[in-house]
């Protein structure tokens, strides 16, 4: 009887230590909807959570934003997004403290800042450098600003970047190219919130 209580006891204390395992840090996401549509989220974490969080914030826009406060586990999340009157895309967001995604108005492209600083290199003969850099205006980390919207392009066709168009049109003397395009930000690795 004694082996079986201690066997019964082993089993809980194992269990215990096994649901202490799992990250169960609670954080806030923040989503500011400027949109001008409603955004839908939809979040499904890894194996180890097994976290479902499906977010819904109304429609908002640039002068009366919707602000939405959600509580969630920290993880990596598989992401689906609808914005901008029902545009998907998909992704990753990674969820390691609080963050805050600002949806800008459908159809507007991000700015982009422009900086310029002098440098020295070499060693003997110092030579005065300028190093510019372009980047865009995307948010700082931890209050990211999403945009994603599909838009037309059209022109006259350079026939080494055909396989790039989606169709052709004639009118009158000249052919145009048209191509469907998706504009997106924020890009890269450095951001929680992924394409």
């Amino acid at each position: 009887m004694k082996k079986v209580s201690l066997l019964i006891l082993l089993v809980i204390v194992a269990s215990t230590l096994l649901m202490a395992a799992v990250p169960t840090k609670m954080v806030r996401l923040t989503i500011i909807n400027k949109s001008g549509y409603d955004v839908f989220m939809k979040l499904e974490g890894s194996a180890v959570t097994e976290a479902f969080y499906y977010l819904t914030v109304p429609a908002g826009d640039r002068d009366e934003p919707t602000i939405k406060v959600f509580t969630i586990m920290s993880d990596l999340y598989s992401r689906e997004t609808w914005q901008c009157d029902g545009v998907k895309s998909s992704g990753t967001l990674v969820v390691d403290g609080n963050i805050r995604l600002t949806f800008t108005p459908c159809g507007e492209f991000a700015c982009f800042r422009f900086g310029a600083h002098f440098e020295f290199w070499g060693c003997n003969d110092e030579q005065l450098v300028l190093v510019t850099t372009l980047k865009r205006r995307s948010g700082e980390p931890r209050m990211e600003k999403v945009t994603y919207f599909r838009y037309l392009q059209y022109g006259v066709p350079s026939w080494a970047n055909a396989y790039l168009y989606n169709g052709f049109w004639t009118s009158g003397c000249f052919t145009w190219y048209w191509r469907s395009r998706t504009y997106r930000t924020p890009i890269g690795c450095s951001w929680r919130y992924q394409y």
